[in-house]
């Protein structure tokens, strides 16, 4: 999502444009050496070769995750915007736009990934195949639901935002008669389930339809984190106090990493919970500091094609890489070069897909009453 590139938003609009560079730094110089059997199974491709480049050393300092960071900058960044939505368009128009944000910029994306990765496995020899049923949940984003394994890696957080739209439609009201009770309620609540969930429940039958509720339990994992966003809107338009924003905030926070200690994730990357702190702690930092910040065209520029750079960078990103070192190029001028594709796909799929959407989305917007908001945020454009 964009914001305007001055003004109050400009902090969360700059603060998109960093977390996707650093979810690229992460799978390139991290995911790319450190899981080469799966990011070869995924491109079609022999495994990388040789030792590991040492670029990620240097840049990635000890407790820091890059990956992890920026995608809980994305999610403080939506539980942010949302609300603005849900005030300007009403349930049903905020559903529709919502939709037309998230999915024909994503098929779009995808399709541009498939065809890459199609194009790998011709050059190295291994049959490509996935199946309909595989591509089809991950098209809807409810492949974590039904057990489908990914098609890109990345999609696991749109899911996450697809359910986190339907539940902030489904409490607004409620959040505007009491946000932080309401907010704290529901946190509250998943934390209750998560512990009272028997843990043998792994796949659950719904009529035809198995329900692999490990998984999902994992995405609702994160739905009260999102939330922490909308406490922040609360404060801007004046619903609950600097006092109370502090206050509430650390307290769902700490809810969330209860819960993160009942998943799966907590085993195999716990540490990733501590930088979900550091994204709140500079997520308030900018907030605090949000009337200072000014037009930067780098950053300005990483937000605006954030949503397709965020889904097409891991696949192509990987597939150029491994490309260009078979050919004898070393990894940093490599990766650069595979980023650099990345992005051209991306600002592409930005001018052709995502804008043509979004204004059909304003559209919808134009047709309600005005925001609560002066009209400055009409621009707003809410993303993954």
């Amino acid at each position: 999502m964009t914001l305007p590139a001055q003004g109050k938003f400009a902090f969360a609009n700059q603060l998109r444009g960093l977390a996707v560079l650093l979810v690229v730094i992460a799978h390139y110089s991290g995911t790319y050496w450190g899981a080469r059997e799966l990011v070869s199974m995924f491109i079609f491709a022999p495994p990388a070769e040789g030792p590991a480049s040492i670029v990620g050393q240097y840049i990635m300092p000890p407790t820091v995750n890059y990956g992890a960071f920026g995608v809980a900058i994305f999610f403080l960044i939506s539980g942010f915007v949302i609300p603005f939505s849900l005030e300007k368009l009403g349930a049903r128009r905020f559903l529709v736009a919502r939709l037309l944000r998230i999915y024909p910029t994503y098929w779009v994306a995808s399709a541009a990934v498939l065809f890459v990765v199609w194009l790998s496995s011709k050059y190295w020899g291994q049959a490509f195949h996935i199946e309909t049923g595989r591509l089809i949940a991950n098209m809807l984003l409810v492949h974590i639901e039904t057990g489908q394994m990914t098609t890109d890696l990345v999609n696991w957080t749109l899911a996450i935002e697809v359910k986190f739209y339907l539940v902030a439609m489904l409490l607004w009201p409620l959040i505007r008669r009491r946000p932080v009770l309401v907010i704290i309620g529901f946190a509250l609540l998943m934390l209750v389930y998560f512990r009272c969930v028997p843990k043998a429940w792994n796949v659950v039958p719904m009529g035809t339809l198995q329900v692999a509720l490990t998984s999902t339990n994992t995405q609702l994992l994160f739905l009260p984190f999102l939330f922490i966003g909308t406490l922040f809107h609360l404060e801007l338009t004046k619903k609950i106090s600097p006092k109370v924003l502090a206050g509430s905030a650390i307290v769902v926070l700490l809810i969330f990493l209860a819960m993160w200690k009942r998943t799966p994730w907590y085993a195999q990357a716990a540490s990733s919970a501590m930088n979900y702190s550091y994204a709140l702690a500079l997520f308030s930092l900018c907030y605090v500091l949000r009337s200072r910040f000014r037009a930067n065209r780098v950053l300005d520029f990483f937000a605006d094609v954030s949503y397709p750079l965020y889904i097409v960078h891991s696949l192509i990103g990987y597939t150029a890489i491994r490309f260009l070192m078979a050919n004898g190029m070393s990894f940093v001028p490599a990766a650069l070069l595979a980023f650099s594709a990345a992005v051209a796909v991306a600002y592409l799929i930005h001018r052709t897909v995502e804008l043509p959407t979004a204004a059909l989305g304003k559209r919808l917007g134009r047709r309600h009453i005005a925001s609560i908001l002066p009209a400055a945020t009409e621009d707003v454009k809410v993303g993954a």
